[in-house]
């Protein structure tokens, strides 16, 4: 069921709002915590159509800052987890979302969450996150979120806008890299929407986007997913060189570099092509082979 934006509560998706908070709780905004609040409500309705948040669902929501966003969940799914760890913002939280009783406000660091002890904690089946991500925590939360496969049905994020690029990119070009094949293993990745500075108080100094990964099944199973992350990663940690130069590098004496090349070609790869022209699927095969020959 589509959500009417009528219902979409905005209330705090303005400056006025935030300032008045802001300056009512004497807080102020921490750089190293990546504090920008969204002061427009049709890009905070942005987020909620491309989530395609319902009353059915239980919204993860991280970084909830004053809870401009926590609102806007509130307000159309059946439940929200916000997550927020600054301390100086629980209050602040607590009043904005009085209102509503089924927010639960979560004080941890999303980023030394155990993800499977969240899901039994909080008695959860599956969920959608959905955050305006401060951009420091981009890459290794959504890594980590990736790699501890919780049941997670989409994860619906505003994050810096070249990060968005890297994690949609094509093979061969210049953004194509780590990002985007562990991203693209485990989801289909579309950029919703690119946001302007000016809808965030304070304003960022690059663009942002709205970025939806929808988790969906394996194209290819990775056998091992640990060597599969470690061949991704190894490939493009040095991904001027080629593939037989990368990879040796972290198999050591275990496979022979003539060995190595012998894999390569028997998965359909030249032993002279770079990283960045292989697809999530091409790695997925390569690390399935490689563990024939050797485990993490």
């Amino acid at each position: 069921m589509k959500v009417d934006p009528r219902s979409i509560d905005t209330t705090l998706a303005t400056p006025t709002a935030v300032r008045r908070l802001v300056e009512a709780h004497g807080f102020t905004f921490r750089k190293s915590l990546g504090q920008n609040f969204l002061v427009d409500g049709n890009i905070l309705r942005g987020i909620i159509r491309a989530a395609a948040v319902s009353k059915d669902d239980l919204v993860i929501e991280i970084g909830a800052g004053i809870g401009t966003l926590t609102r806007a969940l509130a307000s159309t799914a059946g439940s929200v987890l916000a997550i927020e760890v600054d301390a100086r913002l629980h209050p602040i939280l607590k009043e904005t979302v009085a209102q509503y009783d089924n927010v639960e406000i979560v004080a941890e660091d999303a980023m030394k969450v155990d993800w499977h002890d969240f899901w039994e904690t909080h008695g959860l089946s599956r969920a959608k996150l959905v955050a305006n991500l401060p951009y420091y925590l981009t890459s290794p939360l959504l890594l980590n979120l990736f790699s501890q496969q919780v049941a997670l049905d989409t994860i619906t994020v505003m994050i810096q806008k070249e990060v968005a690029q890297r994690f949609t990119a094509e093979p061969g070009t210049k953004a194509y890299g780590t990002l985007t094949v562990l991203a693209g293993y485990y989801s289909d990745v579309e950029i919703c929407q690119v946001v302007p500075p000016t809808v965030f108080m304070p304003p960022p100094e690059v663009d942002s986007a709205i970025v939806k990964f929808t988790m969906r099944p394996y194209v290819i199973e990775a056998a091992d997913p640990a060597l599969f992350w470690r061949v991704v990663k190894a490939g493009f940690g040095q991904r001027r060189k080629t593939l037989t130069n990368a990879l040796s590098s972290i198999l050591g004496d275990t496979i022979s570099k003539a060995k190595l090349q012998d894999i390569l070609r028997s998965c359909d790869i030249s032993p002279q092509q770079r990283a960045e022209t292989l697809s999530p699927e091409d790695f997925v095969v390569l690390a399935n082979t490689l563990t024939e020959y050797w485990r993490v």
